[in-house]
Protein backbone atom coordinates (compact mmCIF):
# COMPACT_ATOMS: atom_id res chain seq x y z
CA UNK A 1 0.00 0.00 0.00
CA UNK A 2 1.38 3.45 -0.92
CA UNK A 3 1.81 6.06 1.93
CA UNK A 4 -0.67 8.32 -0.25
CA UNK A 5 -3.57 5.38 -0.03
CA UNK A 6 -3.09 4.62 3.82
CA UNK A 7 -2.49 8.37 5.10
CA UNK A 8 -5.80 8.86 3.13
CA UNK A 9 -7.27 5.65 4.84
CA UNK A 10 -5.85 7.07 7.91
CA UNK A 11 -7.59 10.20 7.70
CA UNK A 12 -11.03 8.77 6.62
CA UNK A 13 -11.06 6.80 9.89
CA UNK A 14 -10.20 9.77 11.91
CA UNK A 15 -13.32 11.69 10.56
CA UNK A 16 -15.51 8.61 11.24
CA UNK A 17 -13.64 8.65 15.03
CA UNK A 18 -14.73 12.78 15.23
CA UNK A 19 -18.25 11.44 14.58
CA UNK A 20 -18.64 8.93 17.03
CA UNK A 21 -16.74 10.72 19.60
CA UNK A 22 -19.38 12.51 21.81
CA UNK A 23 -19.91 16.56 23.23
CA UNK A 24 -17.34 18.08 21.12
CA UNK A 25 -14.51 15.22 20.52
CA UNK A 26 -12.47 15.68 18.27
CA UNK A 27 -9.82 13.85 16.23
CA UNK A 28 -6.86 15.32 14.35
CA UNK A 29 -6.22 15.07 10.86
CA UNK A 30 -2.57 14.34 10.74
CA UNK A 31 -0.54 10.88 11.21
CA UNK A 32 0.06 11.28 14.82
CA UNK A 33 3.16 10.08 16.46
CA UNK A 34 3.66 6.02 16.49
CA UNK A 35 2.70 4.07 19.27
CA UNK A 36 0.10 4.46 22.64
CA UNK A 37 2.17 6.71 23.78
CA UNK A 38 2.67 10.91 22.81
CA UNK A 39 4.02 14.40 23.98
CA UNK A 40 2.44 17.56 23.39
CA UNK A 41 4.05 20.67 24.17
CA UNK A 42 2.54 22.79 27.31
CA UNK A 43 2.41 27.09 27.28
CA UNK A 44 0.55 29.46 30.01
CA UNK A 45 -0.23 33.02 29.49
CA UNK A 46 1.25 34.43 26.81
CA UNK A 47 -0.86 37.58 26.68
CA UNK A 48 0.26 38.76 22.65
CA UNK A 49 0.37 42.66 23.11
CA UNK A 50 1.69 45.63 20.65
CA UNK A 51 0.94 49.27 21.54
CA UNK A 52 -1.26 49.57 18.52
CA UNK A 53 -3.39 47.43 19.81
CA UNK A 54 -4.76 49.63 21.74
CA UNK A 55 -6.92 52.93 22.10
CA UNK A 56 -5.19 54.91 24.80
CA UNK A 57 -7.84 57.14 25.49
CA UNK A 58 -10.13 54.34 26.81
CA UNK A 59 -7.27 52.48 28.31
CA UNK A 60 -6.40 55.95 30.58
CA UNK A 61 -10.56 56.47 31.13
CA UNK A 62 -11.14 52.09 31.90
CA UNK A 63 -7.99 50.59 32.79
CA UNK A 64 -5.43 53.01 33.94
CA UNK A 65 -3.91 50.93 36.46
CA UNK A 66 -3.47 48.74 33.32
CA UNK A 67 -1.20 50.76 31.21
CA UNK A 68 2.38 50.24 32.53
CA UNK A 69 1.11 46.34 32.12
CA UNK A 70 0.26 46.96 28.77
CA UNK A 71 3.26 48.47 28.49
CA UNK A 72 5.61 45.95 29.67
CA UNK A 73 3.51 42.98 27.58
CA UNK A 74 4.21 44.66 24.84
CA UNK A 75 7.90 44.70 25.47
CA UNK A 76 7.93 40.71 26.27
CA UNK A 77 5.56 40.24 22.87
CA UNK A 78 8.43 41.98 20.99
CA UNK A 79 11.60 40.97 22.85
CA UNK A 80 11.09 37.25 24.53
CA UNK A 81 7.96 35.55 22.90
CA UNK A 82 9.80 34.98 19.74
CA UNK A 83 12.74 33.67 21.87
CA UNK A 84 9.67 31.27 23.68
CA UNK A 85 8.36 30.18 20.54
CA UNK A 86 11.23 29.23 19.16
CA UNK A 87 12.71 27.14 21.69
CA UNK A 88 9.41 25.63 21.88
CA UNK A 89 8.77 24.84 18.58
CA UNK A 90 12.37 23.29 18.70
CA UNK A 91 11.22 21.05 21.61
CA UNK A 92 7.98 20.11 20.01
CA UNK A 93 9.64 18.96 16.92
CA UNK A 94 12.44 16.86 19.06
CA UNK A 95 9.57 15.04 20.57
CA UNK A 96 7.51 14.99 17.75
CA UNK A 97 4.62 16.32 19.86
CA UNK A 98 1.20 15.93 18.74
CA UNK A 99 0.03 19.46 19.43
CA UNK A 100 0.08 21.98 21.52
CA UNK A 101 -1.93 23.34 24.61
CA UNK A 102 -2.06 27.17 25.71
CA UNK A 103 -3.68 27.59 28.83
CA UNK A 104 -5.45 31.23 28.25
CA UNK A 105 -4.70 34.96 28.36
CA UNK A 106 -3.21 34.22 24.30
CA UNK A 107 -4.01 37.85 24.44
CA UNK A 108 -3.71 40.95 26.42
CA UNK A 109 -7.09 42.13 25.31
CA UNK A 110 -8.50 45.68 26.87
CA UNK A 111 -8.26 46.91 22.79
CA UNK A 112 -10.80 49.37 23.61
CA UNK A 113 -12.82 48.43 20.35
CA UNK A 114 -14.38 45.51 18.11
CA UNK A 115 -11.73 46.47 15.16
CA UNK A 116 -9.05 46.58 17.51
CA UNK A 117 -9.82 43.46 19.45
CA UNK A 118 -10.05 41.61 16.23
CA UNK A 119 -6.72 43.06 14.68
CA UNK A 120 -4.93 41.65 17.92
CA UNK A 121 -6.70 38.45 18.37
CA UNK A 122 -6.15 38.31 14.21
CA UNK A 123 -2.20 38.91 14.68
CA UNK A 124 -2.00 36.41 16.93
CA UNK A 125 -3.50 33.77 14.89
CA UNK A 126 -1.05 34.72 12.02
CA UNK A 127 1.81 34.69 14.36
CA UNK A 128 1.04 31.22 15.77
CA UNK A 129 0.56 30.21 12.06
CA UNK A 130 4.34 31.84 11.08
CA UNK A 131 5.47 29.47 13.67
CA UNK A 132 4.69 26.59 11.46
CA UNK A 133 4.57 24.04 14.01
CA UNK A 134 2.38 21.63 11.53
CA UNK A 135 0.41 21.20 14.52
CA UNK A 136 -2.65 21.98 15.93
CA UNK A 137 -2.59 24.67 18.30
CA UNK A 138 -5.32 24.35 20.98
CA UNK A 139 -6.07 27.25 23.68
CA UNK A 140 -8.39 27.93 26.82
CA UNK A 141 -10.48 31.08 27.24
CA UNK A 142 -9.02 33.13 29.84
CA UNK A 143 -10.27 36.27 31.31
CA UNK A 144 -8.05 38.60 29.13
CA UNK A 145 -9.13 37.39 26.09
CA UNK A 146 -12.76 38.44 26.27
CA UNK A 147 -12.08 41.62 28.60
CA UNK A 148 -12.61 45.13 26.98
CA UNK A 149 -14.77 46.48 24.28
CA UNK A 150 -15.28 43.80 20.94
CA UNK A 151 -13.69 41.27 22.84
CA UNK A 152 -16.54 38.92 23.71
CA UNK A 153 -17.74 39.42 20.13
CA UNK A 154 -14.06 39.19 18.75
CA UNK A 155 -14.08 35.22 21.08
CA UNK A 156 -17.10 34.14 19.11
CA UNK A 157 -16.51 35.65 15.23
CA UNK A 158 -12.72 34.86 15.15
CA UNK A 159 -10.89 32.66 18.11
CA UNK A 160 -13.75 29.96 17.68
CA UNK A 161 -13.59 29.04 14.08
CA UNK A 162 -10.15 29.47 14.39
CA UNK A 163 -10.05 26.48 17.08
CA UNK A 164 -12.56 24.92 14.71
CA UNK A 165 -9.89 24.44 12.17
CA UNK A 166 -7.42 23.34 14.77
CA UNK A 167 -9.92 20.54 16.35
CA UNK A 168 -11.43 19.98 12.61
CA UNK A 169 -14.16 19.88 14.00
CA UNK A 170 -17.08 22.81 14.37
CA UNK A 171 -16.38 24.60 18.01
CA UNK A 172 -19.52 26.33 19.01
CA UNK A 173 -18.28 27.33 22.38
CA UNK A 174 -14.98 27.35 24.34
CA UNK A 175 -15.99 23.78 26.39
CA UNK A 176 -14.63 21.28 23.95
CA UNK A 177 -13.54 17.79 24.78
CA UNK A 178 -11.47 15.38 22.46
CA UNK A 179 -9.65 12.12 23.16
CA UNK A 180 -6.28 11.07 21.54
CA UNK A 181 -4.33 7.93 22.36
CA UNK A 182 -6.73 6.68 25.60
CA UNK A 183 -6.19 9.91 27.10
CA UNK A 184 -9.38 12.42 27.47
CA UNK A 185 -8.87 16.50 27.11
CA UNK A 186 -11.47 18.56 28.55
CA UNK A 187 -11.16 22.51 27.75
CA UNK A 188 -13.46 24.28 30.49
CA UNK A 189 -14.53 27.68 29.98
CA UNK A 190 -14.10 28.99 33.51
CA UNK A 191 -16.14 32.12 32.36
CA UNK A 192 -19.64 30.69 31.71
CA UNK A 193 -19.07 28.31 35.35
CA UNK A 194 -22.35 27.60 35.81
CA UNK A 195 -23.47 25.94 32.81
CA UNK A 196 -19.59 24.72 32.12
CA UNK A 197 -19.92 22.68 34.58
CA UNK A 198 -23.46 20.78 33.50
CA UNK A 199 -21.50 20.03 30.50
CA UNK A 200 -18.36 18.14 32.35
CA UNK A 201 -20.90 16.44 34.13
CA UNK A 202 -22.49 15.16 30.57
CA UNK A 203 -19.11 14.57 29.45
CA UNK A 204 -17.64 12.62 32.41
CA UNK A 205 -20.52 10.25 32.14
CA UNK A 206 -19.19 9.20 28.61
CA UNK A 207 -15.40 9.39 30.42
CA UNK A 208 -13.58 5.73 30.40
CA UNK A 209 -10.21 6.52 28.52
CA UNK A 210 -7.10 5.86 31.28
CA UNK A 211 -6.31 9.18 31.53
CA UNK A 212 -8.17 12.62 32.19
CA UNK A 213 -6.62 16.05 31.80
CA UNK A 214 -8.76 19.14 32.82
CA UNK A 215 -7.64 22.21 31.08
CA UNK A 216 -8.82 25.49 32.60
CA UNK A 217 -7.61 29.07 32.47
CA UNK A 218 -7.65 29.85 36.48
CA UNK A 219 -6.76 27.30 38.75
CA UNK A 220 -9.77 25.22 40.77
CA UNK A 221 -7.43 25.19 44.28
CA UNK A 222 -5.41 27.89 45.36
CA UNK A 223 -1.66 28.23 46.16
CA UNK A 224 -0.23 31.98 46.25
CA UNK A 225 -1.10 35.44 47.20
CA UNK A 226 -4.16 35.89 44.96
CA UNK A 227 -5.74 33.07 47.28
CA UNK A 228 -9.32 34.15 45.85
CA UNK A 229 -8.45 33.88 42.27
CA UNK A 230 -9.45 30.47 41.36
CA UNK A 231 -12.91 28.96 40.21
CA UNK A 232 -15.55 29.19 42.30
CA UNK A 233 -14.43 31.19 44.71
CA UNK A 234 -17.08 33.00 46.01
CA UNK A 235 -18.84 31.82 48.99
CA UNK A 236 -22.06 31.75 47.27
CA UNK A 237 -20.71 29.19 45.10
CA UNK A 238 -19.26 26.83 48.01
CA UNK A 239 -21.82 24.00 46.53
CA UNK A 240 -21.01 24.01 43.29
CA UNK A 241 -16.88 24.56 44.23
CA UNK A 242 -17.48 21.12 46.05
CA UNK A 243 -19.25 19.49 43.55
CA UNK A 244 -16.81 20.08 41.08
CA UNK A 245 -13.31 18.98 43.70
CA UNK A 246 -15.69 15.93 43.73
CA UNK A 247 -15.59 15.13 40.53
CA UNK A 248 -11.80 16.28 39.83
CA UNK A 249 -11.32 13.50 42.26
CA UNK A 250 -13.77 10.85 41.05
CA UNK A 251 -11.88 10.73 38.11
CA UNK A 252 -8.05 11.09 39.08
CA UNK A 253 -7.77 14.65 36.90
CA UNK A 254 -4.51 16.17 36.30
CA UNK A 255 -5.70 20.00 36.06
CA UNK A 256 -4.27 22.01 33.69
CA UNK A 257 -4.22 25.84 34.77
CA UNK A 258 -2.30 29.48 34.34
CA UNK A 259 -3.85 32.81 35.13
CA UNK A 260 -1.26 33.28 38.00
CA UNK A 261 2.10 33.84 35.98
CA UNK A 262 3.52 30.98 38.53
CA UNK A 263 4.30 27.69 38.58
CA UNK A 264 3.11 25.50 41.09
CA UNK A 265 2.58 21.75 41.51
CA UNK A 266 0.21 20.48 43.60
CA UNK A 267 -2.19 17.22 44.89
CA UNK A 268 -5.83 17.98 46.36
CA UNK A 269 -7.94 15.10 48.07
CA UNK A 270 -11.27 15.44 48.18
CA UNK A 271 -14.24 13.25 49.74
CA UNK A 272 -14.19 10.88 46.52
CA UNK A 273 -10.66 10.78 45.60
CA UNK A 274 -7.53 12.60 44.84
CA UNK A 275 -6.44 15.24 41.93
CA UNK A 276 -3.50 16.75 40.96
CA UNK A 277 -2.86 20.43 39.46
CA UNK A 278 -0.17 22.01 37.73
CA UNK A 279 0.04 26.23 36.85
CA UNK A 280 2.50 27.52 34.97
CA UNK A 281 2.91 30.69 32.93
CA UNK A 282 4.77 32.00 29.64
CA UNK A 283 5.21 35.35 30.08
CA UNK A 284 8.92 35.23 30.67
CA UNK A 285 9.87 38.77 32.00
CA UNK A 286 13.85 38.57 30.36
CA UNK A 287 15.15 35.12 28.48
CA UNK A 288 17.53 34.50 31.85
CA UNK A 289 15.04 35.82 34.59
CA UNK A 290 15.63 33.93 38.28
CA UNK A 291 13.24 31.59 40.00
CA UNK A 292 12.24 33.34 43.05
CA UNK A 293 10.70 32.07 46.21
CA UNK A 294 11.01 28.70 45.14
CA UNK A 295 8.59 26.80 48.42
CA UNK A 296 8.58 23.09 48.80
CA UNK A 297 6.31 20.77 51.51
CA UNK A 298 3.66 20.29 53.05
CA UNK A 299 4.58 22.69 55.94
CA UNK A 300 4.78 25.74 53.11
CA UNK A 301 1.36 25.19 52.18
CA UNK A 302 -0.33 27.87 54.61
CA UNK A 303 -1.68 31.56 55.35
CA UNK A 304 1.70 32.78 55.17
CA UNK A 305 1.66 32.57 51.71
CA UNK A 306 -0.19 36.03 51.23
CA UNK A 307 3.29 37.62 52.35
CA UNK A 308 4.57 36.36 48.66
CA UNK A 309 2.57 39.80 47.90
CA UNK A 310 2.35 41.86 50.85
CA UNK A 311 0.58 44.80 48.81
CA UNK A 312 -1.84 42.88 47.19
CA UNK A 313 -5.67 44.18 47.48
CA UNK A 314 -5.91 44.27 51.37
CA UNK A 315 -9.20 44.65 51.41
CA UNK A 316 -9.37 40.65 50.76
CA UNK A 317 -6.32 39.45 53.06
CA UNK A 318 -8.64 37.71 55.80
CA UNK A 319 -10.70 36.50 53.32
CA UNK A 320 -7.49 34.80 51.22
CA UNK A 321 -6.00 33.88 54.33
CA UNK A 322 -9.11 31.64 55.11
CA UNK A 323 -9.38 30.22 51.72
CA UNK A 324 -5.66 29.24 52.30
CA UNK A 325 -6.51 27.70 56.25
CA UNK A 326 -9.56 26.21 54.60
CA UNK A 327 -7.65 24.34 51.77
CA UNK A 328 -4.49 23.42 54.20
CA UNK A 329 -6.51 19.83 55.43
CA UNK A 330 -6.74 18.69 52.44
CA UNK A 331 -2.98 19.21 50.42
CA UNK A 332 -1.27 16.36 49.99
CA UNK A 333 1.92 17.80 47.91
CA UNK A 334 2.95 21.05 47.05
CA UNK A 335 5.37 23.17 45.57
CA UNK A 336 5.76 26.72 44.55
CA UNK A 337 7.68 28.86 42.75
CA UNK A 338 7.73 32.40 41.33
CA UNK A 339 8.71 32.46 37.27
CA UNK A 340 7.47 31.83 33.67
CA UNK A 341 8.07 29.41 31.54
CA UNK A 342 7.11 25.99 29.33
CA UNK A 343 6.57 22.71 29.55
CA UNK A 344 6.70 19.43 27.94
CA UNK A 345 4.12 16.53 28.66
CA UNK A 346 4.64 13.21 28.25
CA UNK A 347 1.87 10.20 28.38
CA UNK A 348 3.72 6.64 28.39
CA UNK A 349 2.64 3.90 26.55
CA UNK A 350 1.41 2.77 29.79
CA UNK A 351 -0.44 5.76 30.14
CA UNK A 352 1.53 8.08 32.43
CA UNK A 353 1.44 11.17 32.14
CA UNK A 354 5.29 12.64 32.97
CA UNK A 355 5.45 16.80 32.72
CA UNK A 356 8.70 18.76 32.08
CA UNK A 357 8.87 22.48 33.45
CA UNK A 358 10.92 24.65 31.93
CA UNK A 359 11.99 28.11 33.13
CA UNK A 360 12.25 30.97 30.96
CA UNK A 361 13.47 29.54 27.64
CA UNK A 362 16.06 27.04 29.40
CA UNK A 363 16.88 23.60 27.70
CA UNK A 364 17.11 21.75 30.68
CA UNK A 365 13.95 21.54 32.71
CA UNK A 366 13.90 22.94 36.74
CA UNK A 367 11.56 20.38 37.75
CA UNK A 368 10.47 16.87 35.81
CA UNK A 369 7.67 14.89 38.06
CA UNK A 370 5.69 11.93 37.04
CA UNK A 371 2.13 12.95 37.90
CA UNK A 372 0.15 9.54 37.16
CA UNK A 373 2.87 8.66 40.31
CA UNK A 374 1.92 11.46 42.50
CA UNK A 375 -1.48 11.60 41.60
CA UNK A 376 -1.68 7.18 42.75
CA UNK A 377 0.76 7.76 45.62
CA UNK A 378 -0.42 6.82 49.26
CA UNK A 379 -1.41 9.34 51.36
Amino acid sequence: MSNHVSRRKFVASLGMLAAALPLGASAFDFIPSAGKGFNFMLLGDLHFDKLEHHDMEYIKAKYPNDLEQIKNYSRVTRDNLPLLMQEVKQKGTALNADFYLQLGDFVEGLCGSEALAQQQTGEFISYVADQQLNRPFLVIKGNHDITGEGAPQTYIKTVLPWQSREHKQQTQAANATFVHKNTRFILFDAYAPDESLEWLKKVLVEHKEKTLFFCIHMPVVPFNARSNWHIFAKPTQQKKREELLNLLGRHKAIVLCGHLHKTSILKRSTAEGDFVQVCIGSVIPAPDAAVKDHLQGLDAYNTDLVNLEPKFAPASLQERKDNLANEKPFIRHFEYADFCGHATMQVTDKNEAVIAIHANVDKAPWRTINLTELLYAAK
